[in-house]
């Protein structure tokens, strides 16, 4: 039965793996501060100064990115009357699931029209090997847009690659590709736009058929484009007027591709993140990448279309000033279906082999190192950090580590059969059950990774002390924790001196813990302070000047 399901429906096998692996991160999570509480906050803001199309972050205009996420954290408010994590977290979770499911597609869609076939166990692997590389899996969890555009992005490029194979209706894939691309640049940005439109353009270069452009890239795309995106600027100006439209087209979009303020990085910058945003199978990605230029036998445009788009792509992206990682994603998905068709046609090497042993031995030395960990902590200096975490010595953290030696078996045993969807599947699977796992652990993880339960619990130390607001101390981005409070906190940043001058009192101050140990003043003042502890921020009350009751 269950063999019968797998033959007929592989994709289906996968993505339910997937899911329960990945369900109770998503139930169980918190929120970074870094950027998904910001977003939950300008969501807050744009709900309550009736903003459509313009936001703010506090009263400063926030244009980096386009409306359509915010769009979709505000209607998720609307309708359950507060943030739901996990709600929000399926706007990428579902968006991960269908790009594998459109990769899936498009590859049997090239297949049928060649000789090609690709057994349910090729398909499983592509989709595990697609779900489980490292800054895909870790997408697909987090709340940001970046797997939605990807989405879009991957729908643009196979309704291109179906109108220059003539496949389906061509007056509605000319409609759906200009939309496709829209909603891309509408969801994250100028990349969403520049990324289909470059590979498209630079595939029908190189296939000989740029007088073909037009088909795909003439009047009636740009007049899509075009009228799409006046309605958005029309927007943008009728509530932000000129200010935030030059913040929008120039400083956001010109000024972080030419002379970037924030993640400027040289040019080189993308070719190391690939290694560690595609692992642990980064090695085997792009050994079949290079192979893919020295190609044995027939190659179909399928394959052609994704190293074009992965190659130029890359170029793209490092002549841009502004650099970060996750740019790369939208390659993820198109770098392991392009190493599925290469591998149709190379045998088993040495390359390959290596490019697999390696993250296989690496896993199974992750799993074994951890074995040890929790019984070093406290004992040697090298692991004295940990101490403040009591997570660590959790039966669950070598739970976590005897998965990765217990899956590293089946995992040897196919590479020693030479067979790499039987080592992807195992390697992923160990990855999955390894999440599925350790997951259990996040309700402590959290009161170090987010701000929900210390919020939670300042809230409730501030109306049992009865005091007026609420303030911090050596805390990364708190402006955002209005989310939780319902009101605005008093930030003195880094500013140590700045607080012990400012006669702050009548106030529930969060303060990291760290500074108690490097300003002894700053002990001696809060002596009698403090109400409770969460993670590594305390929570001290201050009456009468510093004063406890």
């Amino acid at each position: 039965m269950l063999k019968s399901i797998f033959k007929s429906h592989p994709i289906f096998c996968a993505f339910v793996l997937m899911t329960m692996a990945l369900i109770p991160v998503m139930l169980m999570r918190d929120v970074s501060p870094s950027n998904e509480l910001r977003y939950l906050s300008i969501a807050d803001e744009a709900l309550e100064d009736g903003s459509v199309f313009t936001f703010s972050n506090h009263g400063e205009a926030y244009a980096d990115k386009p409306p359509l996420y915010f769009w979709l954290i505000m209607l998720c408010r609307l309708i359950f009357g507060q943030h739901c994590t996990f709600v929000l977290t399926l706007f990428s979770f579902i968006p991960a699931l269908v790009i594998i499911a459109v990769m899936d597609k498009w590859l049997r869609t090239a297949a049928s029209l060649t000789s090609l076939k690709f057994t349910p166990e090729e398909r499983f692997a592509a989709a595990l090997m697609t779900g489980t590389s490292a800054m895909y899996l870790g997408m697909s969890v987090i709340l940001r847009m970046d797997m939605l555009m990807c989405m879009f992005i991957v729908l643009s490029l196979y309704t291109f690659y179906k109108m220059y194979k003539g496949i389906g209706n061509y007056r509605a894939n000319a409609i759906l590709f200009p939309v496709f691309i829209f909603l891309a640049l509408f969801t994250k940005g100028p990349v969403g736009l520049l990324m289909p439109l470059v590979s498209v353009f630079c595939f029908l270069l190189f296939m000989g058929r740029l007088r073909e452009a037009g088909r795909y890239l003439g009047w009636r795309t740009w007049l899509i484009l075009m009228v799409l995106a006046a309605g958005w600027l029309l927007g943008v100006w009728l509530e932000g007027g000129r200010d935030y439209i030059e913040n929008l087209l120039f400083h956001q979009t010109f000024d972080r591709a030419v002379d970037a303020q924030y993640h400027k990085e040289p040019f080189w910058f993308y070719l190391p993140a690939l290694l560690y945003t595609m692992a642990p199978f980064s090695l085997a990605l792009l050994l079949y990448f290079v192979k893919s230029f020295i190609p044995k036998g027939f190659v179909t445009d399928f394959e052609k279309l994704l190293r074009t788009a992965i190659l130029f792509t890359v170029i793209m992206l490092s002549c841009f000033s502004s650099k970060l990682s996750i740019y790369l994603a939208p390659l993820f998905p198109l770098a392991v279906y392009l190493f599925v068709l290469v591998g149709k046609r190379e045998r088993w090497s040495a390359g390959l082999a290596a490019s697999l042993w390696i993250p296989a031995v690496l896993l199974l030395t992750a799993g074994i190192a951890a074995f040890f960990v929790p019984s070093m902590v406290g004992k040697y200096g090298w692991f004295e950090p940990l101490t403040v975490y009591p997570f660590v010595k959790s039966p669950l953290v070598y739970l976590t580590a005897a998965v990765f030696v217990i899956f590293s078996i089946p995992t040897i045993l196919c590479l020693i059969r030479k067979s790499w969807t039987g080592a992807v599947c195992w390697m992923s699977s160990s990855m999955l059950a390894a999440i599925f796992i350790a997951s259990f652990l996040l309700p402590q993880i959290n009161d170090f990774t987010g701000y929900e339960n210390l919020c939670d619990k300042a809230r409730e130390i501030k109306e049992a002390e009865n005091v007026s607001g609420y303030s911090t101390l050596m805390i990364h981005r708190p402006e955002n924790m209005d989310v939780y409070l319902g009101e605005e906190v008093t930030s003195y940043d880094d500013k140590v001196y700045g607080f012990m001058f400012s006669g702050a009192d009548d106030t529930v101050l969060l303060m990291n813990l760290s500074v108690l140990e490097d300003y002894t003043f700053v002990a001696d003042r809060l002596a009698g302070c403090e109400r409770a502890r969460v993670g590594n921020v305390g929570i001290f009350v201050l009456k009468d000047d510093g004063e406890s009751d």
